[in-house]
């Protein structure tokens, strides 16, 4: 029950309590008065009665008696007269036993009233001649008392009725502040740290409002420190430290997206053949210069399209999306001619070789991996600071084929869906499982294991990737309601089904017919996907919320999307980029970065899942920084 009805009621019926006993008080103050009242009043009548019928008691029979007595009868006010000689005798009784009719009978018989009798002795000269007995009519009393009743309660009611009115009024301008307040709480709470700017004017709550204000800029200034420390820590975590290029991690996750996007260009690989040679000719720091020279010459590309890498050691790698045959022969004759001219200030003329080789969303990344090695391992047999570009790279299937097996799988219930990626909560003394991953598992029609990843960008390019995610939803659901998971369970979804409004139709009437309970099914969508339109992903994951199930961001990390963009997104789960939880002994900042994801995830209210630590002493530190669940 809300504040205001229960100061509503605790008012009610204190005034009810209040008018109660007075109402009470006053009545019996009325009655008592009335009787008082009556009671002089027949007295005052039987004494002036008495000295009028003086002068004719002499004579008893005398007629103007009679007619006195009921000249004063006559008024209705008096319920009986009686005339009585000297001797007891009755000379006239006039008696009234009328009630009167608009006094209910509830109030007589709950306030009784005595009825007023006034006795008047009658002289004649010095003897007594008669004796007369006055009673009032109660009924008048009652019928005054009854008025003023009503009187008294109707300007109590609308007094009352007034008074709540003012008082509803005045708890609508008090309590709104409340509101503003508990709003400003539930905003706090889902990572918004707003501030109210009209403050109340009630003491108390304008103390409250003030404390809440500074509550939410000291934890929204805590979430900036902590997001621009995050953000330093991850772009020392993507950077070689020694060039300030990329790292390996980043070049295989920007070369993922691309594929999955569905973009075309080149991928170059580039090797230093010789630096043992250099080192032990001129020394390890000139080694290092070189590198860094190497770097620049990288940098100084066009930064818009192009993207370079360290890679490892003497490795780099660049990729160069939307580039044409033409365009990219431009690219790799002007690396020439800079490595050629870096190496005659070394003294040497045969640094480099580059392996080129085009890619688009078909495109396996394990297959460009190995094909641009080989491309390397051509352009060493052309010459000096050579390059090849290989054409032909492997593609399993051609574009009409991976529309076939889509379809194919779709409509022939061909995918296999297997729970992997099991996540557990290391912090209590019983590892307790908190989440596994739905894994489509493809075949083609040769029984071969197709790349999920490649399997599902090219549904999205033939407008199928929403028919796709239907399936597996719909097949996850169905293997769940068989096995009784007491764990959520990953579900991957296209942002082609997030922002459907068919989709959501359909994903509503799945849940509303499915035994399984919502809160076991975690909608998952990668944070490069997401970032494409944030607002779409937040609106889905408030949608999968009504519904009662959850919404996970996958291959997280902030240069992907911002820390003080997590507030938005209503998810409840986040999972790292694999990349963040390996390897972690050899980088300082990773064990720091992980210290601040949960810190920042523990203040918007959201579990953080690592995936794949496979290393005991990169467990230790992930464990360590209090993460909620981590995949082995």
């Amino acid at each position: 029950m809300s504040l205001s009805k229960q100061l509503l009621i605790l008012i009610t019926i204190i005034f009810a309590i209040i008018f109660s006993v007075n109402f009470f008080l006053s009545i019996g103050n009325i009655k008592s008065y009335l009787e008082v009242e009556s009671e002089i009043h027949a007295q005052d009548t039987a004494t002036s009665l008495g000295l009028s019928l003086s002068p004719h008691m002499a004579d008893e029979q005398d007629p103007i008696i009679r007619t006195m007595m009921n000249a004063i009868f006559d008024k209705g006010y008096y319920k009986e007269i009686r005339l009585l000689n000297v001797d007891g005798e009755a000379l006239i009784i006039l008696t009234n036993p009328e009630k009167i009719e608009t006094v209910p009978q509830w109030l007589i018989e709950l306030v009784p009233m005595k009825t007023a009798t006034a006795v008047s002795e009658i002289s004649s000269g010095w003897n007594i001649s008669g004796t007369l007995y006055v009673s009032t009519n109660p009924g008048y009393a009652y019928l005054k008392l009854y008025q003023q009743a009503k009187s008294t309660f109707k300007y109590s009611l609308l007094i009352f009725l007034a008074a709540l009115a003012l008082l509803v009024l005045v708890l609508r301008l008090t309590l709104k502040p409340l509101k503003a307040i508990e709003k400003q709480a539930d905003e706090i709470s889902s990572g918004r740290f707003t501030t109210i700017d009209d403050l109340p004017w009630t003491l108390e709550v304008k103390s409250v409002a003030i404390a809440m204000n500074s509550m939410s800029r000291k934890i929204g200034g805590m979430i900036s420190r902590l997001n621009f420390k995050v953000t330093s820590l991850s772009e020392n975590l993507k950077q070689d430290p020694l060039t300030k290029l990329l790292n390996q991690p980043t070049f295989d996750a920007n070369t993922k997206q691309a594929l999955s996007s569905g973009t075309s260009g080149f991928a170059v690989f580039i090797k230093f053949d010789d630096l043992a040679q250099i080192a032990k000719d001129s020394g390890h720091k000139a080694i290092d210069q070189l590198l860094v020279d190497f770097a620049k010459i990288l940098l100084a590309l066009d930064q818009k399209t192009i993207s370079a890498y360290r890679l490892y050691g003497s490795e780099f790698a660049l990729l160069a999306p939307n580039m044409d045959h033409s365009q990219i022969k431009i690219l790799a004759e002007n690396i020439k001619l800079s490595i050629t001219e870096l190496g005659q200030q070394y003294n040497v003329e045969d640094l480099i070789h580059m392996g080129l080789v085009p890619y688009s969303r078909s495109t396996e990344f394990n297959k460009l991996s190995s094909a641009m090695l080989e491309a390397y391992e051509q352009a060493k047999n052309i010459g000096s600071n050579a390059y090849f570009i290989k054409d032909d790279i492997a593609n399993s299937m051609s574009d009409l084929e991976w529309k076939e097996l889509i379809n194919t799988t779709i409509d022939d219930n061909i995918p296999e869906i297997t729970f992997t990626a099991e996540a557990f909560n290391y912090d209590i003394e019983t590892p307790q499982q908190v989440m596994e991953e739905a894994f489509t598992v493809v075949k083609d029609k040769n029984g071969n294991l197709v790349s999920t990843g490649t399997f599902f960008s090219m549904a999205q390019e033939f407008d199928l990737a929403e028919a796709l995610d239907k399936y597996v939803v719909n097949h996850v659901i169905l293997l769940m309601e068989q096995s009784e998971k007491t764990s959520p369970i990953t579900i991957n979804l296209a942002m082609t089904s997030i922002v459907s409004p068919r989709f959501k139709d359909w994903l509503q009437a799945r849940l509303d017919n499915s035994l399984v309970q919502a809160g076991l099914l975690a909608f998952s969508v990668t944070a490069y996907s997401a970032a494409k339109d944030i607002n779409a992903f937040a609106n889905f994951s408030m949608f999968v919320k009504s519904l009662g199930a959850t919404t996970l961001l996958k291959r997280y990390s902030s240069d992907i999307v911002a820390i003080d963009v997590l507030k938005d997104l209503h998810i409840d789960y986040l999972r790292l980029a694999r990349d963040l939880t390996t390897d972690i002994q050899g980088n300082t900042s990773k064990p720091h970065f992980l210290e601040l994801m949960h810190e920042v995830a523990s203040l918007l209210d959201i579990k953080v899942i690592a995936e794949g630590v496979e290393n005991d002493h990169d467990f230790e530190i992930v464990k360590a920084a209090g993460i909620y669940g981590i995949s082995r």
